[in-house]
């Protein structure tokens, strides 16, 4: 009776346990690395002079900051030049003198032609058949002028869209001169200076960010995959000087490598944090904690 009341108690003590269920440990990384997410070289879209630069290291610059320009002077010349033609072409399609003359007329001679016709009416042969005829011939030229200048209104239009063409095309030309930053970030290097000539294609600035920044790492790709995207996690720089009571970086997993390595068998992992204070830089270790899955 006493070995089954102390088998009891046991079981008892073993269920307590095991009911509430064992926590499971984060995943911890001893080794990981801070790197950039955006790292982006600005290369010119076409070769030229440089005529000024516009940055320096250091600066913060927005989507659309203009940061080198070329020499544009020729080009420029050529867009006015474009935007004059355009202009022109402008006035000569919003011109309709001669339409509204040749309508004028047209009401004049067919109100003359009426008049004739209802002479002959009251008085047969007051007005002879070869009169009619030149009336009537009058007429329809001018019905023909109606026609022939709502034509060239036509052409003028068809013209000015062309020329309107034109002059984007120059001005996108020109545009290239100035070499904007496509994405805001904080300028890392500055490759380029004024007075120098740069073939196209070649890097001018370089662009970084560092909110938000990307933690790397290797996980055991025999244990963890996918399954770990989107668990937060918590980085802990090895240069704090208490690791443990630091504030950590911040953020979620967001990529796991399918493939292994075929010696090692592990995975890079990457994830995402948030980096407003600039605590985190590219480059620097420490130890990255996964959290459990719940």
């Amino acid at each position: 009776m006493m070995r089954f009341s102390f088998a009891l108690v046991g079981w008892i003590v073993l269920q307590t346990v095991f009911g509430r269920g064992i926590a499971a440990e984060p995943i911890v990384v001893a080794d990981a690395q801070v790197s950039l997410i955006q790292n982006t070289f600005i290369a010119a879209p076409i070769s030229g002079v440089v005529a000024e630069v516009l940055v320096s290291e250091g600066d913060h610059v927005v989507a659309g900051h203009r940061m080198v320009q070329l020499d544009n002077e020729q080009v420029r010349r050529e867009w006015e030049a474009a935007e004059a033609a355009f202009y022109a072409a402008r006035m000569e399609a919003d011109n309709d003198i001669d339409a509204r003359y040749a309508k004028r007329t047209m009401e004049v001679r067919s109100r003359e032609l009426q008049q004739s016709q209802d002479a002959n009416r009251g008085f047969a042969g007051a007005i002879s058949a070869t009169e009619i005829a030149k009336l009537q011939l009058v007429v329809d030229q001018a019905k023909l002028s109606i026609e022939q200048a709502e034509h060239e209104l036509k052409v003028a239009e068809a013209v000015a869209v062309e020329k309107a063409a034109a002059a984007k095309i120059v001005k996108a030309r020109m545009d290239k001169h100035g070499i904007q930053a496509p994405v805001a970030g904080q300028v890392a290097e500055v490759a380029v200076e004024a007075g120098e000539w740069v073939e196209a294609g070649k890097p001018v600035v370089r662009l970084i960010a560092l909110d938000p920044i990307r933690v790397e790492c290797f996980v055991d790709g025999q244990n963890h995959g996918s399954e770990l995207v989107g668990r937060s996690i918590k980085f802990y720089p090895a240069n704090s000087p208490n690791g443990e009571k630091v504030k950590p970086l911040i953020g979620k997993v967001t990529y796991v490598s399918p493939e292994l390595h075929p010696v090692t068998g592990q995975a890079r992992l990457w994830a995402t944090v948030d980096n407003s204070k600039q605590i985190g830089r590219a480059g620097m270790r420490g130890r990255l904690e996964i959290e459990s899955a719940k």
